[in-house]
């Protein structure tokens, strides 16, 4: 893009306003003049919300925007990234006409190439979800290849996966066109003004403050790309961002390049060609990234790196041998610039955990400009509504532990984030970099014991023991450690199985207003005795799933609240909203008590050999709680199970917890004691029918359609957050319907996001699903239409197959509960 003719058309679009005497105030300040920002601002403009003010450090589009390739992309990985993915390519087809700009919207389609079977498996997975989504999309053999490409050599490939309605824009006119739409609709716009710290007071953000005077808001949006970690740790605020090198060339004119060309990915060698101008670009995203830090990075806007050609070279190589007119051709640009990455490789958007009315859509991975305008939408209505209106779950702000803002551990992992955007993306799949970080009191025992990790959350949690590694056993069907976790499923069924589940996210609540606090915040009534446990919801203002956890009452003025190991962070921020202005405090206890699973029709057997206390059911019944005595000290012993059988969950400090793993380790060999992990747990949960956080439930899903409608405690006194949005639903008219999935065919296995059919006619998804190794087949969880008959034929598409499959509303495996209070 010609930075020259960008600046002058950037002036023209905000007339002469951009550099006027700055407001003292305005409703909502948008941070960061890129894609981004420029999105956010066009949607909540439209979406009714005035006084809008954006502000830009440099000029607009200067940050990372004016160096993207402008990929766009109708499908993503999952039904949740293609709904933002896909009203893009509807947006970008109308902007040039709606703002006048011409922003070379080129819809020429796009091709990814499979070179192993195991990315071939990949490519149908994305297939069916494209389908799923209403998108168009085909898989090719070579041959077809070849004459959707005829400059490429297809030697090596084995299928490729052909989207016709992709394409391509130039990023920088797209941002502009947006800014000019913007400022139309009544955004104010202003250039060259650095923000410096976000303001905020009793727990809400008030307003920014510039080097050019302070101004206050009613809410902030930061939308400053690489630049916004640094930006948010200003109001406490922690985000995971690192920046790092990304590359393209351009090449000089090749006979044949022209703009029919789809967009080419050949993501088995990292890189992707596109058609400009009769030459090809040729972009990288190698697997062994360069991170940069923010202070080598420049403000002035148009930030470059040199050029490094030996770097590139494998690429290079690469893109070469399939293009084999590139080489001859040879290159007239070679541009390296930022972008920024998160760990997962998923970006960051929503309200921030820690400040209120604080918003962030940063950490874009590389794909801003097919997100930008979903982003915009959905950040608008999340502002709007007050919660998000869409899946957030994989991208929501609030889902990092606070450690991973951490630089070192970024700079770390950033050099593995690149590469995984054309990495393989198996089920299952494990980082390499940034590892043993964070690691649970058991750690160490767990790994001599043959303990597989994997890392979620920032943290480390044994998936299996023994059998291969992870990267020996990845796959779209049964993965390399599936006998072993099989052995450890039958164990918790048939004996007794150890879990180490300390990675789950334990706060305490004590005070006078414990009680008051945790009521207000769940929808469960947990005024209930002293060791008494329940299972509830935690919901957001429009009755939205957001946490599910079990409560205990430790004493009359201290409850015990326990959440899933990925919504720690979310969780902690939860309760200390609810706390403000009480007279309670929220303490994290996550890391001071270690958490062991003692779970099976033998776990009872098993603790009786290492504790003293009467371990019947009459002792303790089936949830509740208590303090015990077991090995050479004291734990909290939690009468709960997520695996469907009788168990029990020891709480043992930090100091205690080897001791107490050991004795249960050797008091446990005559009963074929079995250490399980959390693919076991997962097998198991299925079965049952548990739900998962973050895929069965979530955000916009209400208790109701969630199957959870016994959670909800209507005529509770003092009520609780959402509980009017609830009120106003009728619990026989579900939004959806969440019923249990199990294949007939023994063989197939679920990654999550497959199309559910009955009488041929798509119904629904799966939101989960594992092996039932009791069941002998593949179970889940799906959500479908409330209207569907039950009686109807089903079948679940996997791989483009569609598979027989028994639908109920009732899970598969105990259904009445009847072992959890044996």
């Amino acid at each position: 893009m010609d930075r020259l003719a960008d600046r002058t058309l950037s002036a023209t679009i905000v007339t002469d306003t951009a550099h006027d005497p700055l407001p003292r105030r305005a409703g909502t300040i948008v941070v960061g003049g890129g894609i981004i920002g420029a999105s956010i601002a066009l949607h909540l403009a439209e979406a009714g919300v005035d006084d809008v003010l954006l502000l830009e450090r440099a000029v607009l589009t200067s940050g990372t925007t004016w160096h993207a390739a402008g990929l766009v992309a109708g499908a993503r990985g999952s039904t949740a990234m293609t709904g933002l993915s896909s009203y893009g390519l509807a947006f970008y087809a109308d902007l040039q006409q709606r703002s006048g700009l011409d922003v070379s919207f080129e819809r020429c389609g796009s091709l990814s190439l499979a070179r192993h079977s195991g990315r071939v498996d990949e490519l149908a997975y994305a297939r069916d979800v494209a389908v799923q989504n209403g998108i168009e999309a085909r898989l090719v053999d070579p041959e077809e290849i070849a004459k959707l490409w005829p400059i490429a050599s297809t030697e090596g490939v084995l299928a490729g996966l052909h989207f016709a309605n992709d394409g391509h824009v130039n990023p920088g006119y797209a941002a502009l066109a947006m800014a000019k739409l913007a400022h139309e609709a009544g955004v104010s716009i202003r250039e060259g003004v650095t923000v410096t710290a976000i303001l905020h007071e009793h727990g809400s953000a008030t307003g920014v403050e510039t080097e050019r005077g302070t101004v206050l808001a009613d809410r902030v949006v930061i939308a400053g790309g690489l630049w916004s970690r640094d930006l948010a740790a200003t109001a406490g605020v922690h985000l995971p961002l690192y920046a790092t090198e990304h590359v393209h060339v351009r090449s000089e004119p090749i006979e044949g390049a022209v703009a029919s060309l789809p967009v080419l990915r050949d993501v088995d060698h990292s890189y992707y060609i596109r058609h400009e101008a009769g030459r090809l670009l040729v972009g990288a995203f190698e697997p062994n990234g360069i991170p940069r830090a923010v202070g080598d990075i420049a403000t002035t806007g148009f930030a470059t790196f040199p050029d490094d050609w030996a770097h590139f070279s494998p690429v290079r190589t690469a893109a070469e041998r399939t293009v084999p007119t590139l080489g001859p051709a040879g290159y007239d640009r070679f541009l390296t610039a930022p972008e920024s990455f998160t760990p997962d490789t998923s970006f960051l958007l929503g309200e921030t955990a820690e400040v209120e009315q604080l918003f962030v859509s940063a950490g874009l991975n590389s794909q801003g400009i097919i997100f930008a305008p979903g982003i915009g939408r959905e950040l608008a209505r999340w502002i709007v509504e007050g919660s998000p209106q869409f899946d957030s779950a994989s991208v929501d702000v609030q889902r990092f532990s606070r450690h991973q803002s951490n630089r070192r551990y970024l700079h770390a992992r950033t050099v593995e984030s690149l590469g995984r955007l054309y990495a393989m993306h198996w089920p299952h799949l494990q980082s390499e970099t940034a590892r043993n970080v964070r690691r649970t009191p058991l750690d160490s025992r767990l790994a001599e014991l043959g303990a597989r990790f994997g890392e979620i959350n920032g943290g480390e949690r044994a998936n299996w023991y023994g059998g291969p590694t992870a990267a020996e056993g990845y796959s779209y069907g049964r993965p390399g450690w599936f006998e072993q976790v099989a052995a450890e499923h039958r164990a918790a069924r048939e004996g007794v199985a150890l879990f180490d589940l300390s990675p789950f996210a334990k706060f305490e609540i004590v005070g006078a207003d414990a009680l008051a606090v945790v009521q207000h915040a769940a929808t469960n009534n947990v005024d209930v005795a002293v060791g008494q446990a329940v299972y509830t919801l935690f919901l957001n203002r429009n009755g939205g799933i957001e946490l599910d956890g079990t409560v205990t009452r430790l004493a009359h003025d201290r409850l015990l609240v326990v959440t899933p190991s990925t919504s720690h962070h979310k969780s902690l921020w939860l309760l200390r909203r609810a706390a403000r202005g009480h007279a309670a405090v929220v303490v994290d206890v996550t890391a001071a008590l270690a958490t062991i699973g003692v779970m099976g029709p033998l776990s009872r057997d098993l603790l009786s050999r290492v504790s003293p206390d009467d371990w019947s059911d009459a002792a303790q019944p089936y949830t509740t709680g208590r303090e015990v005595e077991v090995a050479d000290g004291f734990a909290y012993s939690l009468r709960m199970s997520f695996v469907g059988e009788l168990g029990y969950e020891l709480y043992p400090s930090a100091d205690l917890a080897l001791n107490v793993l050991d004795a249960l380790w050797d008091a446990g060999q005559h009963l074929g004691v079995r250490l399980a992990g959390y693919h076991a747990l997962d097998s198991l949960r299925s079965e049952k029918g548990y739900r998962h956080l973050g895929h069965d439930i979530g955000a916009t899903d209400d208790p109701y359609s969630a199957g959870l409608g016994f959670t909800v405690a209507l005529d509770k006194p003092g009520g609780f957050m959402g509980r009017d949005a609830v009120a106003a639903l009728d619990p026989k008219a579900p939004r959806h319907r969440t019923v249990h999935v199990a294949l007939d065919d023994p063989e197939p296995v679920f990654v999550h996001d497959e199309t559910v059919f009955a009488d041929g006619i798509a119904v629904g998804r799966m939101t989960s699903g594992a092996y039932g190794h009791t069941l002998g087949r593949a179970v889940g969880i799906a959500a479908i239409s409330p209207a569907v008959s039950l009686d109807a034929p089903f079948t679940v598409e996997c791989k483009g197959e569609r598979h027989p499959a028994t639908v109920s509303r009732r899970p598969f495996y105990d259904a009445r509960g009847e072992r959890l209070r044996g």
